[in-house]
């Protein structure tokens, strides 16, 4: 009896150090990723207009500007498909691995690459190349960080430690911008001739420190079963449309809350608060900085908290929280008070994403059977992320400009809120949170027993 009981403990010991190991790996890679793309945000405001669309309009460099910006979101969707199938036909690590490692160089490379004034048109046609490359693997990246961080993890913390890659995430957006604002303030007036060009270089650093952590990782036992029985798809995303398309338009809508709401704080703020707002590039840095730091911590708690009340429950009150607290949040912000904006967007991003962000990985992730689940959770996240996630800084652009006011921008938050909520909500059909804990058709045989243990 004390031998079983001790056999148990190890069990569960062991289970828990490959659930760490896994988020871990998986919160590495999405903080190069989101490291990378804060970069280019936070260039794409301060930085591209004036280097690679050179023109007599402010605006109109702008939103070209964004405009590369979106192109790489619209890359994102052809490389969830392609690498989503690779991942679930070869196997989740080695396509992490790859994704990781091209989104790392051409991070760098951008860093590296002559502005128009050296080589005139071929600039921006080389960085939006580059933008196109890293967002084909970003399009795989995130995806799969939650797939095996939810694979690798027991039903009942699936939450918490899935949740681990939207910390990175949002740890990588705060250290871009942090390595922004130190290198702003370490080169001064060179920061926009060259010192800018440093942030971009030290993709490379963590790019290996990341590949490092990942190596160390061992396949989801969910993958590995579907390959010793031979269970794989064919082509998973044909399968998912021919039997699955209302879980993947709820996938696809419930995006629309981590897409086109989030991007609005997150990276359109900060063109806000120095274009139109006039104030000081470092101070806004710093706002969006501590608010993601802030986050980044709060996340797993969050992630925990689904585990208790429901991923599903989380979501929904997240999604509605997020519509509820726009208006405030511009009321805030618009004080042009560096405390009262920072509070407005912290509100927003501890209060409604967090929130939506780690109940999200485990909820997609459970949503689909693992033959299709890489294929389906990169395709739900990267369409919507397309339409919405590269054109919101965009569309928030066009809309401050046409209306010099921010009640258009608030509308917009508050549909894609809409719009996420309705889907989670019609979600209830396929699963719901008293079944969360339970083992059901859609599990492999190593996480059914440990369910038993």
């Amino acid at each position: 009896m004390r031998h079983k009981g001790s056999q148990m403990v190890l069990i569960k010991t062991a289970e828990k150090t490959k659930a760490r190991r896994a988020a871990m790996a998986a919160a590495v890679g999405s903080t190069v990723e989101w490291y990378d793309f804060a970069l280019y945000g936070a260039a794409a405001s301060l930085i591209f207009n004036k280097h690679f669309f050179v023109g007599d309009d402010p605006t109109t460099g702008l939103l070209l500007s964004f405009a590369t910006f979106a192109v790489g979101y619209l890359a994102r969707p052809l490389g969830g498909v392609i690498f989503g199938h690779l991942g679930d036909k070869v196997g989740r690590k080695p396509v992490m691995i790859f994704c990781l490692t091209l989104m790392g160089v051409c991070t760098a490379l951008i860093g590296l690459l002559p502005d128009y004034q050296s080589i005139g048109l071929s600039a921006p046609l080389i960085l939006v190349a580059l933008r196109i490359m890293q967002g084909l693997g970003a399009g795989a990246e995130y995806a799969g960080a939650v797939v095996m961080s939810t694979e690798s993890s027991p039903p009942t913390s699936r939450g918490f430690y899935a949740s681990w890659s939207g910390s990175g995430v949002w740890l990588g957006s705060a250290i871009g911008l942090i390595v922004m604002q130190l290198t702003l303030w370490a080169t001064g007036d060179k920061f926009d001739s060259w010192g800018w060009r440093l942030p971009f270089l030290f993709s490379l650093i963590m790019l290996g420190v990341s590949l490092y952590i990942r190596r160390q990782v061992s396949e989801t036992d969910d993958f590995k079963e579907i390959d010793i029985k031979n269970e794989k798809t064919k082509i998973p995303l044909v399968s998912l449309f021919k039997t699955e398309k209302r879980r993947l338009l709820i996938g696809l809508c419930s995006n629309f809350m981590l897409s086109g709401f989030s991007y609005i704080p997150q990276v359109w703020a900060l063109s806000y608060l120095t274009n139109n707002l006039g104030m000081a590039a470092m101070i806004a840095l710093g706002i969006n900085a501590i608010v993601l730091i802030s986050g980044s911590v709060f996340m797993p708690i969050m992630g925990r908290i689904g585990d208790v009340i429901g991923r599903r429950r989380l979501f929904l009150w997240g999604a509605a929280f997020g519509g509820i607290w726009t208006i405030p949040m511009f009321l805030l912000i618009e004080t042009r008070h560096p405390v009262l904006a920072t509070i407005g967007l912290a509100v927003c991003f501890f209060g409604s994403v967090a929130a939506c962000y780690a109940s999200q990985a485990a909820f997609l992730t459970e949503l689909f059977p693992p033959q299709t689940r890489y294929s389906a959770v990169a395709f739900s996240r990267e369409v919507s992320g397309a339409i919405l996630g590269g054109l919101t800084p965009l569309i928030a652009t066009a809309i401050i400009s046409a209306t010099g006011h921010w009640a258009g921008i608030a509308i917009f938050m508050i549909a894609n809120a809409a719009v996420a909520f309705i889907a989670v909500w019609y979600s209830k059909r396929f699963r719901n949170d008293a079944e969360q804990w339970k083992i059901d058709p859609t599990q492999s045989t190593t996480e059914k027993a440990s369910v038993v243990i």
